[in-house]
C-alpha cells in the first residue's frame, strides 16, 4: 500500500496527540499494586513521603481504634469506615504536631490512605499536659482528659486509696462531719445562757465553838469558874467546850449562767438549806459531858459565783466539776434543850453573812435538744463563822441533789 503524504492537518493532529500524553504522564499519579497477605485485590494509592508543611491534615479516628492521616484536601468523597469498624471521626493535625523521632514519647498507629491491610506506624509526639484531676500532677496525653484511661479518686466514696487526696473537707479547712448514731443526737447549743433548779438532801457537819463571848469580848475556853454561876452546873465548874449537831436536811437551789463555750461556764448560784438541831452538847472543866436534845435549826442560804468546766463533744452524758466563791447568810436558832428531865429555855436566835466558798462534781445527760437532767454532789463551806455570842470552827454542808437545766 501506497502512503499518502502527510497533510498538514493530519501532522498537527499526531502532534497533539502526543503532546497531550507526554503532559497527563508527567503530572499523573502513579498507580501501584503493593503485595498483601493472600490478597490480589487490595490496591492503594501512594501518598508523598513528605507533606508540605503549610498543608493542614486531618486525623481519622475509626472505631476499631486505627488511625489515618490525610490531607484536608483528600477529604473530598464520603468515608463509611466499613473494613474499620465504621465511620471516622476527624480532627486536626496541625504542623505544631509534626512528628519528631528524637523526642517522639509514644507511636501513633495509622494507616496508609486505600490500605486494606495491617496499618503502618508513624512515630509522633504529642503535647502533654497534666490530669487536672488525678491530683499527682503527673503529664498525661493531650486529648485524654481522664488520666490515660485512670478514673480520678471519688471524694465523696469515704475509702480513697493510698496515695489519693484526702476526703471533702469543709471550707474552715476541717474534715466534713461524718454522720453516725453518736454524732447524729440533736443536743441543742451549749454555748449560751443556761438555768437549773435542784433539790436533794443535806447533811450538816458539826458546828464547834472555839471562841465565846464572855460579856466583855471573844475569849477561848475554858471559861473562868467564876463567870459559870448559871445552875444547873456547879459554880466552880467552868465549861470547856460547845457543840451543835444537826439532822440531814434539805437543800433546794437555782442557778443562772452562761456557757462560752460547750466546755466551760459561769453561773450565779443561790438557794436555800435547813438542818434542824439534833443535839447540844456540852463539856466541862472537871471532865464531865453532857448530850442534850434540843429544838432548833440552822438556816443558810449561799450566794456564790461559779465556774464550770464540763466534758467536751457532742455527747448526751456530760460530766462535770465547778466551785466558786461568795457570802453565806446563816441563821441558828437555839429554842430549848432537855437536861434529863429538865426542859431548859435557849432564847437564841442570832444571824450573820459569812464569807464561803463551794465546790461540785455531777454530770449533765440531754433529754431533748437545749434540756438536760443531771444529778450532783455539792460542798458548801464557810470559814470561821461568827454567829452572835459564837466563833465556830469551819463549817461544811455536803448535799445531794438532782435536777433539770434549761440552755436557751
Amino acid at each position: 500500500m501506497q502512503l499518502q503524504p502527510l497533510t498538514p492537518r493530519i501532522l498537527l493532529a499526531i502532534l497533539f496527540l502526543f503532546s497531550a500524553d507526554a503532559i497527563h504522564q508527567a503530572f499523573a499519579q502513579r498507580m501501584v499494586i503493593p503485595p498483601s497477605n493472600g490478597s490480589t485485590n487490595s490496591t492503594s494509592f501512594s501518598t508523598p513521603s513528605v507533606i508540605p508543611s503549610d498543608q493542614t491534615q486531618i486525623v481519622k479516628t475509626y472505631p476499631d481504634g486505627t488511625k489515618k492521616i490525610v490531607p484536608l484536601t483528600a477529604l473530598n468523597s464520603h468515608d463509611e469506615g466499613k473494613d474499620f469498624g465504621g465511620a471516622p471521626t476527624l480532627s486536626v493535625y496541625t504542623n505544631s504536631l509534626t512528628p519528631n523521632p528524637q523526642t517522639a514519647q509514644e507511636r501513633l498507629s495509622v494507616a496508609p490512605i486505600g490500605s486494606l491491610g495491617n496499618p503502618a506506624t508513624m512515630a509522633s509526639s504529642l503535647p502533654t499536659s497534666p490530669d487536672p484531676m488525678s491530683g499527682s500532677g503527673s503529664p498525661t496525653a493531650a486529648g485524654d482528659p481522664m488520666g490515660g484511661g485512670s478514673a480520678p479518686i471519688d471524694p465523696l466514696s469515704g475509702a480513697p486509696s493510698k496515695g489519693s487526696p484526702p476526703p471533702l473537707q469543709t471550707v474552715s479547712g476541717k474534715p466534713a462531719p461524718v454522720s453516725s448514731a453518736e454524732t447524729s443526737i440533736e443536743l441543742g447549743t451549749f454555748e449560751d445562757f443556761f438555768m437549773n433548779a435542784a433539790i436533794g438532801g443535806a447533811m450538816q457537819g458539826q458546828l464547834t465553838a472555839r471562841r465565846v463571848y464572855n460579856g466583855t469580848n471573844m475569849q477561848a475556853y475554858p471559861t473562868p469558874p467564876e463567870l459559870n454561876n448559871n445552875p444547873p452546873y456547879n459554880d466552880t465548874v467552868g465549861v470547856s467546850g460547845e457543840n451543835f449537831t444537826f439532822q440531814p436536811g434539805f437543800r433546794f437551789d437555782v442557778e443562772f449562767g452562761y456557757n462560752f463555750y460547750d466546755w466551760l461556764g459561769v453561773s450565779l448560784q443561790t438557794g436555800i438549806i435547813y438542818n434542824a438541831i439534833n443535839q447540844y452538847n456540852v463539856t466541862f472543866t472537871d471532865g464531865e459531858s453532857y448530850h442534850n436534845s434540843a429544838n432548833g435549826e440552822l438556816v443558810q442560804v449561799p450566794v456564790q459565783i461559779d465556774g464550770i468546766l464540763r466534758w467536751p463533744g457532742a455527747t448526751a452524758f456530760k460530766p462535770f466539776i465547778g466551785g466558786g466563791v461568795g457570802a453565806i447568810w446563816q441563821q441558828l436558832d437555839v429554842n430549848n434543850y432537855y437536861a434529863g428531865p429538865n426542859d431548859y429555855q435557849g432564847n437564841f436566835c442570832r444571824s450573820a453573812f459569812q464569807f464561803g466558798f463551794n465546790a461540785q462534781l455531777g454530770a449533765n445527760y440531754t433529754v431533748t435538744p437545749g434540756v438536760d437532767f443531771y444529778g450532783v454532789f455539792k460542798l458548801l463551806g464557810a470559814f470561821t463563822p461568827r454567829i452572835g455570842n459564837y466563833d465556830f470552827e469551819n463549817s461544811y454542808n455536803f448535799a445531794l441533789e438532782v435536777g433539770v437545766q434549761s440552755r436557751f
